[in-house]
Order: C-alpha cells, then sequence, then structure tokens
C-alpha cells in the first residue's frame, strides 16, 4: 500500500488541480505560469517515480502503455483535460521505464541525451514538432500534457508539456535507478529544467524541452556517470 501512496497523492492532485484551478483567484501571468506549472509540474514528476516500481514488468512494460493509450486519446476527445493528462504520463512513463532497461550499458544513457537534445531542437524549430504546433490547439492537445493556470479555464490558457518530454524523464529517472545514479537529484533537477524551460519560453513561442532536460539528468550524474564508464572500461558508441 505505502508503494500506491506516491502515485494515488499525484494522480489526485492532478485533477484537483486540472479541474478546480480555474476556480482559483488568478495571479500576475507570469508568476501564474510558474506557480501553475510548478503544481503539476511536480505532480507529473511524482507519478512517474511512483511508476518505477513496474519495471518489474520488464517486457510487459508496453502494456501498460497501450492500456493507457485509448483512454487519453477518449478523454482528449471529450474534454476531460486533467484525466488525459494522467493517461498520457501513464503512457508516457511505461514506454521511458521500458526503454530505460533495455539500455545495457550506461554509456548508450549518455549518447541518448545527447541525441535526443540535439533531434529536439531541429524537430522544435524545423520539423515534426513545428508542424504540429502549427495546426494549432486541437492537435496539440493530443501531444501535450496540459498545464492549466490558476483562475483560467483549459479553453482559456494553458502550457503545454511535450508527452515525448515525460517519455525522456521517466526514461533518465529510471536509469537513475538502474544503473546507481542520484535518482531523487535527477528527479528534482529535471523537474527543475522544466520550469526552467517554461520560464525562458515566455519571451518566445516554443522552446524544446530536451535539451535543459538532458543536461540536468547529466549534470547531477555526471561524476558517478564518469566514475561509472571509467571502471567499466567503457568508452562512448560512435552516434
Amino acid at each position: 500500500m505505502r508503494r500506491l501512496a506516491l502515485p494515488f497523492a499525484a494522480v489526485t492532485v492532478l485533477l484537483v488541480w486540472g479541474f478546480g484551478s480555474s476556480a482559483l483567484p488568478a495571479m500576475p501571468i507570469r508568476l501564474d505560469i510558474m506557480v501553475s506549472s510548478a503544481v503539476v509540474l511536480t505532480a507529473v514528476g511524482a507519478l512517474v517515480w511512483g511508476m518505477l516500481p513496474l519495471r518489474a514488468l520488464g517486457r510487459r512494460l508496453p502494456l501498460v502503455a497501450l492500456a493507457a493509450l485509448p483512454f487519453a486519446v477518449l478523454f482528449v476527445w471529450i474534454g476531460w483535460v486533467p484525466a488525459a493528462n494522467v493517461a498520457k504520463v501513464v503512457f508516457a512513463a511505461a514506454l521511458g521505464i521500458w526503454i530505460a532497461d533495455e539500455l545495457e550499458r550506461v554509456s548508450w544513457v549518455v549518447v541518448v541525451a545527447a541525441v535526443s537534445a540535439a533531434v529536439d531542437i531541429v524537430s522544435v524549430a524545423v520539423g515534426p514538432t513545428k508542424a504540429i504546433l502549427d495546426k494549432g490547439p486541437v492537435v496539440v492537445g493530443y501531444f501535450t500534457v496540459a498545464v492549466t493556470w490558476a483562475g483560467y479555464t483549459y479553453a482559456e490558457a494553458f502550457t503545454g508539456l511535450g508527452v515525448s518530454d515525460v517519455i525522456f524523464f521517466a526514461l533518465y529517472l529510471a536509469a537513475a535507478k538502474r544503473f546507481g545514479l542520484r535518482t531523487g537529484w535527477s528527479a528534482a533537477a529535471m523537474v527543475a529544467s522544466f520550469l526552467g524551460t517554461i520560464a525562458m519560453a515566455m519571451w518566445w513561442t516554443a522552446l524544446p524541452a530536451l535539451p535543459l532536460l538532458s543536461a540536468a539528468f547529466l549534470a547531477v550524474n555526471a561524476d558517478l556517470l564518469y566514475r561509472s564508464l571509467r571502471g567499466r572500461g567503457e568508452s562512448l558508441p560512435p552516434v
């Protein structure tokens, strides 16, 4: 039961905030965005953390993702955004944790961090992510976790975090757990990286989240990664 306490609390926060945030008094816009994002993204991080024991499912984990996916689509379609957020996070976390367990060496995690950051920059600038954003809120709603702001409904204003970003959050967190890295500090740093990206995005229309996410994960584990690579005699595979 103790294992269920954290994910249950995280789901509760996501649902209560999502359905009730519009009833709260609005704050100055930039403060509102940051406070709302801190509440929701901390809950997202807690839910992913609470799903880490599902590593025991091994290669059955994609079944959890497949089970969550239709609920995510259905809830977006009927407009239950907070419930859709929960389903999307469960989907993304299951995939990320499964991928992390398929990585055989810690060096692969470093390569994934570097490559994903570079690809995300290109995707947001000129690639698929930009194309999705150009399609507008309806399409974006299926690919993002929506952070509703205090004092506003989802239809009026929200901040979107890509489902793919949550997948990588889960991947790095599960990799930290698997390879003996700093799991707690990794989670905190990566949530902070999301908030940092959102803060910078106030001056731009959209920014990729993976570069700062990857940098945060590598930064808090840099010494352990170096020792692990050196101790195992590993070298980074060619990219």
